[in-house]
């Protein structure tokens, strides 16, 4: 299963690091045209993550909802998660400020600068791309996490838990799960 996601962690990284590229000429005001083919990158995000929110939702279907990410991320080192975080926190900042500072500019056809745009949306492709790499790079990283595991007695356990929620039974950990 984890060779499979080995196209999909490559195609995100690659939409992580030309994302990052787009956003950094955009605030140096390197023009984009309408037809770029850096447009191509929402596309991308569609494909890496059909199989990324599946992997997902595989590795955190026992878990509690608030652990989501923390099951999703637990197989990719503390820095690669902040950098998820922090990434997210400057898409947000980068709409906000981007959005009402700056939204009202216009081009010599009336229509918001491509450029200004290419800035917006690639704040949000980093997001995408980033969240992709982090979940597929864990799948690969850690394949435990994507198998079943239960207590003695059969109940499906989520890699978080140190007793069965169902019958409290201790269970055995397992240092390369989580």
């Amino acid at each position: 299963m984890s060779a499979l996601l080995i196209p999909f962690l490559l195609l995100a990284a690659f939409g992580l690091m030309t994302s990052i590229a787009c956003h950094i000429a955009s605030l140096f005001g390197v023009p984009f045209s309408d037809g770029s083919p850096v447009w191509g990158l929402h596309m991308g995000i569609f494909i890496v993550w059909l199989p990324t929110v599946l992997i997902a939702s595989r590795m955190a279907r026992y878990g509690k909802r608030s652990d989501f990410w923390r099951l999703a991320l637990s197989g990719c080192p503390a820095w690669a998660r902040y950098a998820l975080y922090g990434l997210f926190a400057y898409a947000a900042l980068n709409f906000v400020l981007g959005f009402f500072f700056t939204g009202g500019q216009s081009g010599s056809s009336g229509r918001p600068v491509v450029g200004h745009e290419v800035r917006l949306f690639s704040g949000h492709w980093m997001v995408f791309y980033g969240a992709a790499l982090a979940t597929l790079y864990s799948a690969v990283k850690n394949p435990l996490l994507l198998r079943d595991r239960k207590c003695v007695r059969g109940h499906d356990v989520s890699p978080l838990d140190q007793f069965c929620p169902k019958c409290g039974a201790p269970l055995e950990q397992i240092s390369s799960m989580v």
